[in-house]
């Protein structure tokens, strides 16, 4: 690794790619080294892990929304500032998921704001076709992440 450092990249054990040495967080315990996994990878094995699914099913996540958010497109480079969606009736503790009903990813206002409040307004409100589609169809079911019979 230090020929990596010299030439001022680094390898990340996730993503397997060789990476300029910016995109890596310092770890304090190893000497101010780089952390083995990117920004972006460390990113993902924490959703990962929080949300109950494995790194290589939230990356086939990322890659099928294109690093974009499912409702309004928005592009979140590497996939930064996607928040992943769950269905909060399944799982109602605030940052948590059985894994089973994982939905897609989101950036903050949709999943925070227009989510939340259509969810809640559902049958108070006209009907949003994208917003019914999302919930109906999400993405994680789509790629078959999840399966909603089960």
């Amino acid at each position: 690794m230090p020929a990596l450092l010299a030439r001022g990249v680094y390898w990340c054990t996730c993503c397997q790619q060789e990476l300029p040495r910016d995109r890596f967080l310092t770890d304090a315990q190893r000497g101010g080294a780089p952390r083995t996994p990117c920004r972006a990878c460390s990113g993902k094995a924490t959703r990962a892990k929080k949300f109950n699914i494995s790194f290589a099913a939230l990356d086939r996540l990322f890659a099928s929304q294109d690093h974009r958010c499912a409702l309004c497109g928005i592009e979140a480079e590497d996939g930064d500032g996607l928040n992943l969606d769950h269905d909060h009736e399944c799982c109602p503790e605030k940052g948590t998921s059985c894994g089973k009903c994982v939905r897609g990813l989101l950036c903050w206002a949709c999943n925070a704001g227009v989510v939340t409040w259509y969810e809640r307004m559902r049958d108070r409100v006209p009907a949003y076709p994208l917003f019914d589609e999302y919930l109906n169809n999400p993405p994680a079911v789509k790629i078959g992440l999840v399966d909603r019979r089960t």
